[in-house]
């Protein structure tokens, strides 16, 4: 009982101690609690989904900011940081599909990895092991604290014959709110304010991976470019277009590996690893010569900027590690921490800016391109099936928000979906997106159906307008059936 005692009391310390540490990352995380709550409770007001999204960027540049501000002003500065947050629920809906939102995730990672300044390459790699272990095992537990918690509502319910109704599923959104807004990061937290990486006990396991497994599977990923970049030498041809992604691939593998050797006792492939840049430069050249071809050829486009960008990030790695001073993961960081920032968040040379100088130069406006098919309607005159189901309610003549698609019965809300993250969901379901060329015909009546827990939504008409991606402009609902 005693040991079980001093466990308990060393478990409250550090949680006390994680508590006192990190004010601004609790707060902020209690805060998204309690406005994901309110969001769910207040269906009809302006959706909060865009803080709700970006919580996780902010939380992480709140942690890294706990990181560097640690006394006088700055620790106010830190104490203040939450309140970033408030500015991003006035920015538009649909952060999702953006390229600001999906590089944001990434790139405040990356900052917090490179905040420690650790040239050392093996102590940055340290770091981000230890940053993958903190979010493995609080992402672990938190699962499975909300399976084990599901489970008991769901036992409660079935046990004693308790209509589960909306109750049931309102305690199991705030319970979900629970773990993954407030007890994920806070045992990430916890977890991470331990300075060992947890690396010695996987030493052995992972040497023998990376010695029988890795390195020999990459040495064939080598072999195999290598007899590509002698034939298109030999027969003086261009490499094809996914050439480029497949070099891509190898490139930055080759350099991940090359960092975990840090790791390994016995090293059998130094000879390889140690002239790494060298090894690299024929997959380095297919890469540049089939991108630029492509450029020059049909101009730029969003994914070739982006393309572009990653060659030259990985272009200065090769250049970097030829020297054995400046071969540090940390400024291969920065590097892509900068480039990736220009041409996501500066006005005027972001990727879409940069698609539309090339293609206006080329004389393919791309206004005057996409008012083609601007407009799409999708509607289907097959029966419904209604077979498992034993009421139908009609919605045809339901009025319907400007931006999100809301059904009640009677007076219980049942379901609520801003329209493009509907059509995000709905295209994702029969294997398309929403940057997708066009929608097959076939695909209609599954588009048209929403499947729901015990319930189903049949759509009478999708209408949607295309730029780069699809937007649904009014979606109209036809019947609500339920079991």
């Amino acid at each position: 009982m005693s040991r079980i005692k001093e466990k308990i009391t060393a478990l409250a310390s550090q949680v006390e101690a994680t508590l006192r540490n990190h004010p601004a990352e609790v707060a902020l995380s209690v805060a998204t609690f309690a406005v994901a709550c309110y969001d769910y409770e207040d269906r009809e007001g302006r959706s909060w989904n865009v803080m709700l999204a970006y919580y996780p960027v902010v939380f992480l540049f709140v942690y890294t900011l706990n990181r560097l501000l640690k006394r006088g002003v700055g620790r106010w500065l830190y104490c203040l940081s939450p309140l970033l947050w408030i500015p991003f629920y006035f920015l538009p809906e649909r952060p999702l599909y953006t390229n600001a939102y999906l590089f944001s995730l990434p790139l405040i990672q990356l900052f917090y990895l490179s905040s420690g300044w650790e040239r050392d390459n093996k102590r940055f790699l340290e770091g981000g092991f230890a940053y993958l272990r903190s979010l493995f095992f609080a992402g672990g537990f938190s699962v499975v604290t909300w399976l084990l918690t599901g489970s008991i509502y769901e036992s409660v319910y079935y046990i004693f014959d308790i209509d589960r109704g909306d109750g049931f599923e309102r305690l199991m959104a705030y319970t979900g709110y629970g773990v993954f807004l407030v007890l994920f990061p806070f045992l990430f937290l916890l977890f991470n304010r331990r300075k060992e990486t947890g690396w010695e006990g996987f030493g052995k396991l992972f040497g023998i991976l990376l010695n029988y497994v890795l390195s020999p599977a990459l040495l064939v990923y080598a072999a195999i470019l290598y007899l590509y970049f002698f034939k298109i030498t030999l027969t003086w041809s261009l490499p094809k277009g996914g050439v480029a992604a497949i070099s891509v691939g190898f490139i930055i593998a080759a350099f991940l590996l090359k960092g975990c050797q840090a790791f390994v006792e016995r090293r059998m492939y130094d000879w390889f690893y140690r002239r790494l840049s060298l090894w690299t430069l024929p997959a380095l050249a297919m890469f540049w010569v089939a991108t630029a071809y492509r450029v020059a050829q049909y101009g730029f486009t969003e994914p070739r900027v982006y393309l572009v960008v990653i060659g030259l990030i990985l272009t200065a790695t090769v250049l970097l590690f030829l020297a054995k001073r400046w071969g540090r993961y940390l400024y291969v960081a920065c590097l892509t921490i900068g480039l990736f920032g220009v041409v996501t968040y500066i006005p005027g040379i972001t990727a879409k800016d940069i698609e539309r100088i090339s293609q206006t130069a080329r004389g393919n406006d791309p206004e005057r391109k996409l008012t083609k098919e601007r407009y799409i309607y999708i509607s289907s005159d097959r029966p419904v099936d209604i077979r498992g189901y034993n009421t139908l309610i009609d919605l045809r003549n339901w009025t319907q928000g400007n931006d999100t698609l809301t059904v009640y019965d009677a007076d219980t809300l049942v379901y609520r979906e801003a329209y493009d993250i509907l059509l995000e969901k709905q295209l994702r379901k029969v294997g398309l997106s929403r940057a997708s060329d066009s929608i097959p015909e076939s695909v209609y009546p599954d588009l048209l159906r929403i499947e729901l827990d015990s319930s189903a939504i049949i759509l009478e008409s999708l209408s949607l307008r295309r730029d780069s991606l699809y937007h649904a402009n009014y979606i109209n609902p036809a019947y609500y059936l339920k079991r």
